[in-house]
């Protein structure tokens, strides 16, 4: 894939998954150009010196009997020989991407700059700005084209443009609850409010190309993690890590900022910042309305190569792909062929549109377009896809275009039309499974297969060609080398329930009866006295680590407390969709508005990418809805706890890209209040309160008595007593919480870590912890090189805070199975808490794509967001990470004194927390099913060859890392007694050189 187009507005429901796509693809092609570079490793080795010479000569043979060909025919080989070369080596180009659409695309991929970092893939992105509308049809030439085909964009403006004319885009901005609840359609700003920069279109060109830059260097970056540069110590921007060389050895050792002293006039060798990283804020824009439509059309089609024809001319075959490509060769009798004479006639080549109306008001501007009535465009043309907007399927102007135009096959894609059907099998069939050994726990998701609006003709004319079809999975379109439109849904797959029921092995259905009945015949104690809110539910709709797979999908942990409210934990890309299968129509609706918090614990895109979705649906079924425009006196903190409020929970750097990205999308953080904490200070252990936020530039703090209407608020609105976190190993700004409620139910949320002992500290009697174990006890190197936890390790970290049940999620994509409990007899856990640095200056940039140790973040902010203004995914380049210095502590605590209840967590599991002890009765039927399925599919890889060799590749791979870092480890030491041995003189390259080696066997962060 080398083109995406994107339809309609640059807006996150049609952007949303853009990044992640990007990142799949540049993954596959880091990998498919390795494997490349592999084989021909290996075939160079395979190949003797004796073989390769005859392959020459037989190559010097070929060539030499096509210049004879050609010089016949009277053309030189040479002149052709270029164009097969380049052919030829297309294959050793470097991938590259390009992305079409309208306005903000540029920015939209910009804002992710922090979390989103690959190397060796050029992204380059062409934003449609201009007005072709008014344009002549003569002038219409394509605005992109490649070799296969040739694409037209249509940008359509809404014929109502008040948003577009007078929406003014401001910074984010500190804001009072005086803005925040006073009319907000008011264009007056609050006196207490910063400097507001306006969208200026005149420096649009100098802001593309800055945001070009940016996007250059997301992609395509030479930047190097262990690249240090010397600088003195009062210029480096701190939070940073800092090294010193020592003068008799040469070597780096770690440096620490003097607490309370004045600071030495010395230099440091500190990490070259990651260029995205130094841009601190991106150029202002607007949100744009406009809606970007295309049509695709094949070059036009040389007619077929007539055999017959060619051979009774006599012209050589050599030379027939020189006469079909358009160029007049010699026959054998001299005689000049031209392609029309061995050539049938050619046509016009096929084509489809694809149209993006989002509303009504796009109606009437896309059907009074000329393209429309252009033979150039539209010859060719078969088919148009309509993704339409609610309610638009049956405008009547629609339809009437699709009548005139009736030898068009017109596909709709809208939410009248297009049944509900299950797009991701394996999930759904795996959840169906898990239904039958649990029912109490697990729904079938939610799907419908029948449209709520049937599709027909717009015309009773049984004459009339015009085709109207609504759109479903694999429907696939064919337009050369004729119209092939495969419109029976042969290879759709539906959720049969009766049929995955049926295939159930008896013996794993044998294990869940026993389970069972051992639930309803032991005598469980009644919890309702004795555990705080047992009837809360802990929803888990995404329990996959890094990006998703066919079985999970990436974090999200949703918590609901009957009659309290529901709060969200991570928020990772597609959590929407899994809402949307859990809760029907009906019933989602309620959940959305019982919906209070969001906590968002990093800035990895495998658990923030779906934050932006959820917010957009919360304020389209909640917000929206309820909205009064209230006020009532300057201070505004009655009305504040009059309207409906969503709380977003997190560091800086989410907060900064909420806010940085709302400037694309209108109205984004409407109704959204966003919290955070403030800075620690070096002697509070990295951890923070509830009662720490930052309210318009002022610290908020339980003595400040005229701020507490400011703490009583937010805790009154989200029904929270007191939120505690802090800093965890995994990646700068990386938090883990805990949060208390009135009823005296406790939650606490590890997010991504290393066993954080701090994190047991704040966590203490919890009632419930979600923690993650991300790699199985036999992978502790990996886990500890990518700053992840085993699943012992987070069993340590419960029993440690004395908690009363464990949830165990973020699992490695690549197991499908649980582990058995045999195998967790003793927990040996070190804790791994990151150093708590001296505050830094709140302006100090990323020094790395969000991949160092934690480390304290800017001051946060509390702010009720009304401006228009910021790894499915470990997203950043696998760079190794610099080393950090944890306060280690070990816990050792054997298996049989666990009395903590422990469940694994599968997407779709809604369990009680009364309930939860319920779920280790069924761990052995689940087990079974798991090995069962896992010998079903190696039986049937058994039989594919190419299943094989890949699985000999990845472990031949798997091993051969293994091997490499013991090596490294093993040997480091006396690698460097080797070069001092050898009396190399220490000068600045050579010491680069050495510092970055000394650092190197440190740094295994994503090795």
């Amino acid at each position: 894939m080398s083109e995406i187009f994107i339809s309609g507005p640059i807006e996150w429901k049609n952007t949303g998954g853009l990044l992640g796509c990007i990142l799949t693809l540049a993954d596959m092609n880091a990998s498919c150009m390795e494997m490349e570079k592999d084989k021909a490793r290996s075939k160079n080795k395979m190949e003797t010196a004796e073989q390769n010479n005859a392959k020459t000569e037989y190559y010097h043979r070929v060539r030499q009997k096509k210049v004879e060909a050609y010089k016949e025919a009277g053309l030189n080989l040479d002149d052709f020989q270029g164009s097969e070369q380049g052919r030829e080596s297309m294959s050793s180009v470097m991938p590259s991407v390009s992305i079409h659409g309208a306005r903000n695309l540029m920015q939209t991929l910009a804002t992710s700059r922090r979390f989103i970092f690959r190397k060796g893939m050029p992204v380059t992105v062409q934003e449609h700005l201009r007005d072709t509308s008014a344009e002549p049809l003569s002038n219409r030439d394509p605005d992109w084209s490649d070799e296969n085909v040739q694409v037209w964009k249509l940008p359509i403006e809404p014929i109502s443009k008040s948003n577009n004319a007078s929406l003014k885009f401001q910074h984010s901005r500190k804001r009072s609850f005086e803005d925040a609840d006073g009319d907000e359609s008011s264009p007056t700003p609050s006196p207490r409010s910063n400097a507001v920069t306006s969208f200026d279109e005149s420096l649009e060109p100098y802001h593309q190309e800055l945001r070009r830059n940016v996007v250059t260097e997301m992609f395509n970056s030479a930047w190097k993690s262990n690249e240090l540069i010397e600088t003195p110590l009062k210029e480096v921007q701190q939070p940073a890590m800092m090294f010193t060389r020592d003068e008799k050895s040469g070597k780096l050792n770690r440096y620490n900022l003097p607490l309370n002293e004045e600071l030495p006039d010395i230099n440091v060798w500190v990490r070259k910042p990651w260029p995205g990283a130094q841009i601190k804020s991106l150029p202002p824009t607007q949100p744009c309305r406009t809606a970007t439509s295309y049509i695709f059309r094949h070059h036009r089609q040389r007619g077929k190569f007539k055999p017959k024809a060619a051979t009774d001319l006599k012209v050589n075959p050599v030379v027939w792909s020189v006469l079909e490509s358009g160029t007049s060769v010699l026959s054998k009798d001299g005689i000049t062929v031209s392609p029309e004479m061995v050539l049938e006639p050619s046509r016009d080549g096929g084509g489809f549109a694809v149209i993006d109306l989002p509303s009504v008001d796009y109606i009437q501007p896309l059907v009074g377009r000329h393209e429309w009535k252009s033979p150039i465009i539209m010859s060719g043309l078969q088919a148009v896809f309509w993704i339409l907007g609610s309610g638009l399927s049956q405008n009547t102007i629609l339809r009437q275009f699709m009548e005139n135009n009736p030898n068009l096959i017109h596909v709709i894609s809208s939410p009248e039309t297009s049944p509900n059907d299950i797009s991701y099998d394996s999930s759904s069939i795996q959840t169906v499974r898990l239904k039958q050994i649990d029912p109490e726990r697990y729904v079938v998701p939610f799907h419908d297969s029948n449209a709520p609006l049937e599709l027909s003709r717009s015309s009773n004319d049984a004459s009339s060609a015009s085709k109207v079809i609504a759109i479903h999975r694999d429907l696939e379109l064919r337009l050369e080398p004729r119209l092939d439109f495969q419109e029976a849904m042969t290879a759709m797959t539906i959720l049969d329930t009766n049929r995955i029921a049926a295939q159930m092995p008896e013996e794993v259905l044998a294990l869940a009866r026993v389970a069972s009945d051992e639930i309803n015949s032991a005598r469980f104690p009644d919890l309702t006295d004795t555990v705080p809110s047992p009837n809360a539910q802990i929803v888990c709709l995404g329990t996959g680590a890094s990006s998703p797979s066919k079985y999970r999908n990436v974090s999200a942990t949703f918590l609901r407390i009957p009659n309290h409210g529901s709060y969200m934990f991570d928020c990772g890309e597609g959590t929407v969709g899994q809402l949307r299968r859990l809760y029907p129509p009906s019933e989602l609706g309620e959940v959305l508005s019982d919906l209070k918090a969001i906590w968002i614990s990093h800035l990895h895109a495998d658990h923030h990418l779906g934050i932006t979705s959820l917010i957009n649906l919360w304020r389209e079924v909640v917000y929206e809805q309820n909205h009064e425009n209230l006020r009532s006196g300057p201070s505004g903190w009655d009305n504040f706890g009059k309207k409906k409020k969503l709380f977003v929970f997190s560091g800086s750097p989410i907060l900064s890209w909420l806010q940085e990205y709302a400037a694309v999308e209108n109205g984004l953080l409407d109704g959204v209040v966003l919290v955070g904490s403030r800075r620690p200070i070096p002697d509070a252990k990295g951890c923070f309160t509830f009662s720490d936020v930052v309210w318009d530039g002022v610290h908020v703090s339980p003595t400040a008595d005229v701020h507490e209407n400011v703490i009583n608020a937010v805790k009154e609105r989200t029904g929270i007593v007191d939120l505690s976190s802090c800093y965890v190993e995994h990646c700068i700004g990386a938090h883990a919480v805990s949060i208390t409620f009135p009823t005296g139910f406790k939650l606490s949320y590890s997010g991504d870590c290393r066993p954080s002992k701090r994190f047991a500290e704040i966590g203490k009697d919890s009632t419930v912890l979600v923690h993650e174990a991300t790699f199985d006890d036999d992978m502790h190197r990996d886990a500890k090189a990518k700053k992840h936890s085993t699943m012992s390790e987070a069993i340590g970290v419960g029993l440690a805070m004395k908690a009363k049940r464990l949830i165990l999620t973020h699992f490695s994509q690549r197991y499908q199975t649980i582990p058995s409990r045999n195998a967790l007899d003793n927990f040996n856990v070190q804790f791994n808490d990151p150093e708590v640095a001296a505050p830094g200056d709140e302006e100090a940039v990323l020094d790395t794509p969000l991949q160092d140790p934690a480390m304290p973040d800017e001051d946060f902010e509390l702010q009720q967001n009304q401006v228009k203004d910021t790894s499915y995914r470990d997203t950043t380049q696998q760079e190794p990470d610099a080393p950090i210095e944890s306060s280690a502590a070990t816990i050792n605590v054997p298996g049989i004194q666990v009395d903590m209840k422990i469940a694994y967590a599968f997407d779709f599991l809604n369990v009680r927390v009364r309930d939860i002890e319920h779920l280790e009765r069924f761990h052995p039927a689940v087990r079974r099913l798991f090995e069962l399925l896992e010998q079903k599919e190696k039986q049937k890889a058994a039989s594919n060859p190419s299943d094989i060799a890949r699985r000999e590749r990845e472990e031949a791979r798997k091993q051969r890392t293994k091997e490499v870092l013991a090596n490294k480890e093993k040997n480091e030491g006396g690698k460097e007694k080797r070069k001092r041995g050898r009396g190399r003189s220490i000068k600045q390259d050579s010491d680069m050189k050495e510092g970055e080696t000394q650092t190197e066997g440190l740094e295994q962060n994503h090795a």
